[in-house]
C-alpha cells in the first residue's frame, strides 16, 4: 500500500471516528496492522501535524457547526464534545478558531465542505487557507482516485429538523454541508412542500404525499431545492435507455468534485436520500437513507464506521429512480415574493388527472372518508392501507403547515413595517391547519396500537369527526391563501 493511500486512510478513520469522546490509538494501529508509535510518526510526517492535533481540531470544527445550526448552549455543546466546563471549551475553541465560541455565534462565519485530502471531504472554516495543501498534493497528486467519501453530513431520518418531509430534510442537511446558512422553514416553503396537499380521487393512494406531486410538473420541485441555495441543479432519471454506468458517472463527478447527491431510492422506496461517497469504483455506495436500518429493505446493507449506509445492490434496487446535485452557487436565492408565489400556486384548488391538489384536495380526501362502501371490507390490508394515507395527509398538514407559519414569521421579522399584519394573520391560519391535522391524529390514535386505530378509522362516527376537521382545515388554508395574495398585492 503506497503512503499516498494509507495517508487517505489514515485521515478517513479519524473522521469516521471524530465524534467519539477518545480516539483509540492502538485499536486504529491494529486496524492497520501497525504500531501506535507507528501510527503516530506516519501521521505526522504525512499530514504535518500529529493525529490528537488533528483529532482535537476537527472536534472543534464540528462543534462550530453547532454553535451556528443550533440554539444550544455553549455549555451544552462543550460536554458532548468531551470539555468539562465552559471555560476549558472556550481556551481550546479560541486557540483553534482565533476567538470564543460566543463571539464565533454572533459572527457567524461559514462553516462548510472542504477537501480535506484529495478523495476525503469534511467539514472547514471556509475562507481560511486548507490545512497544509503542499503537503496534500505532494502525496497525492491528480490521480483519479477508487473511493471518494464526504464526511460529516448530517444524518437524515424521520424526525430531523423536527420534520417528516425527506426532501427538504436531504436539502437542508446537504446545504448544511455546503456552508449555506439556511433555516429548515425557508428549505420548507422554498420547495412548494410547507404548501402542498394532494388526494387521488380515484383510489386510496400511499404516493399522495409524494413531493413531487406538488406542482404540474413532477420535478419541478427538486429544482427548486437547488434554487433556494442559489446552487446549480443537475438531475439524472432511469429512463429504459439508463445504465448503471451513467449513474455512476454522474455520482462520481460530483462528488469527486466535493458535492453530496440526492437519490431517489438506493435503499426501499424511492425517497429521497444523500449519496456521500463510494468505494472500488463505484461498486458500493455510501450516505445516509430513511431506511438504512429497517430490515424490510436493508437486509444486504452493511453500517459504515461513521454511520454512513454501504449499499452494493443500489442498481438492482428497481426503486433507485433519479440521481440529482446541488452544485456550485451560481446565483442568488430565491426572492420571497416568489416563494409566496409558488405557496400560492401549490395552496390553489385545481384538478391534474386524477389528483385534486391544494385546497380541492381537502374535498376529495373528506368524501373519500364518508363514503360508506369504502369501510365495508373486513380486510385487513385495505383497511390498513386507507390508515397509512389517513396518517400521511395528516402529517403532511402538520408538519407542512407549521413550516409555513415558521417561514412567514421569519419573513416579518426580517422586514419589519413591510406590511407583515398579512403575513402575520396567514401565519396563525397555517397554525391552526397544523393542529387540526394533529386532532385528526389524536382521534384515530397511536401508532403503539394499531387494532385500536384500524376500529376507529372504520368507525363511521369517528370518520364524521374527521369530516368536521377537514372543513375547518379547509376553511383555515383558504384565509391563509388569501391574506398571502393580499400581501403579494
Amino acid at each position: 500500500m503506497s503512503y499516498s493511500t494509507i495517508t487517505r486512510a489514515m485521515v478517513s478513520y479519524v473522521e469516521s471516528h471524530v465524534a467519539d469522546p477518545y480516539l483509540d490509538l492502538k485499536q486504529m494501529g491494529r486496524r492497520f496492522g501497525f504500531s501506535e508509535n507507528y501510527i503516530r510518526e506516519l501521521f505526522a510526517s504525512q499530514v504535518g501535524m500529529s493525529i490528537m492535533h488533528y483529532y482535537k481540531r476537527r472536534r472543534i470544527i464540528l462543534s462550530a457547526a453547532q454553535l451556528l445550526r443550533t440554539d444550544r448552549s455553549v455549555l451544552d455543546i462543550a460536554l458532548e464534545w468531551g470539555f468539562g466546563s465552559h471555560e476549558a471549551y472556550t481556551r481550546a475553541f479560541s486557540k483553534v478558531m482565533g476567538m470564543s465560541p460566543r463571539a464565533f455565534r454572533r459572527a457567524r462565519p461559514a462553516v462548510g465542505k472542504a477537501q480535506l485530502l484529495p478523495g476525503v471531504y469534511g467539514l472547514e472554516l471556509l475562507g481560511e487557507a486548507e490545512f497544509n495543501p503542499e503537503k496534500r498534493r505532494s502525496i497525492v497528486g491528480h490521480m483519479k482516485q477508487d473511493s471518494i467519501l464526504l464526511h460529516d453530513i448530517q444524518q437524515v431520518k424521520y424526525g430531523s429538523y423536527g420534520s417528516c418531509t425527506p426532501f427538504p430534510i436531504c436539502v437542508k442537511a446537504v446545504a448544511e454541508y455546503l456552508g449555506d446558512d439556511v433555516s429548515y422553514p425557508y428549505i420548507m416553503a422554498a420547495t412548494g412542500a410547507a404548501f402542498r396537499l394532494v388526494w387521488n380521487t380515484k383510489k386510496w393512494d400511499l404516493s399522495n404525499v409524494d413531493i413531487y406531486h406538488a406542482f404540474t410538473e413532477s420535478n419541478q420541485v427538486y429544482g427548486l431545492g437547488a434554487k433556494a441555495l442559489g446552487r446549480e441543479f443537475s438531475f439524472l432519471g432511469r429512463e429504459e435507455t439508463t445504465a448503471r454506468e451513467d449513474f455512476l458517472a454522474f455520482i462520481e463527478e460530483r462528488l469527486e468534485k466535493g458535492y453530496p447527491c440526492i437519490a431517489l431510492g438506493i435503499i426501499g422506496p424511492p425517497e429521497p436520500c444523500i449519496v456521500a461517497g463510494y468505494e472500488h469504483n463505484g461498486d458500493s455506495l455510501l450516505g445516509w437513507n430513511f431506511f438504512q436500518e429497517d430490515q424490510e429493505y436493508a437486509g444486504d446493507v452493511s453500517i459504515a464506521e461513521n454511520g454512513y449506509f454501504i449499499s452494493r445492490n443500489w442498481w438492482e434496487n428497481t426503486d433507485t429512480q433519479a440521481v440529482m446535485c446541488l452544485g456550485p452557487i451560481i446565483g442568488e436565492r430565491v426572492a420571497s415574493r416568489e416563494v409566496l408565489g409558488q405557496a400560492v400556486t401549490a395552496l390553489e384548488g385545481r384538478k391534474e388527472c386524477s389528483y385534486a391538489k391544494g385546497i380541492l384536495a381537502y374535498d376529495a380526501w373528506r368524501e373519500m372518508l364518508l363514503e360508506e362502501s369504502h369501510f365495508t371490507s373486513e380486510v385487513y390490508d385495505s383497511l390498513f392501507t386507507k390508515l397509512l394515507v389517513q396518517n400521511d395527509a395528516t402529517q403532511c398538514l402538520a408538519d407542512g403547515r407549521s413550516q409555513g407559519a415558521a417561514y412567514l414569521l421569519e419573513l416579518a421579522a426580517r422586514q419589519p413595517g413591510q406590511d407583515n399584519e398579512k403575513l402575520e394573520k396567514a401565519a396563525s391560519h397555517f397554525r391552526k391547519v397544523s393542529d387540526c391535522a394533529m386532532e385528526m391524529s389524536g382521534l384515530i390514535g397511536d401508532w403503539a396500537d394499531v387494532d385500536a386505530m384500524l376500529r376507529h378509522l372504520a368507525d363511521r362516527k369517528v370518520r364524521e369527526e374527521l369530516a368536521k376537521l377537514i372543513l375547518q382545515a379547509r376553511a383555515e388554508d383558504e384565509a391563509a391563501l388569501r391574506s398571502v395574495r393580499e400581501y403579494l398585492q
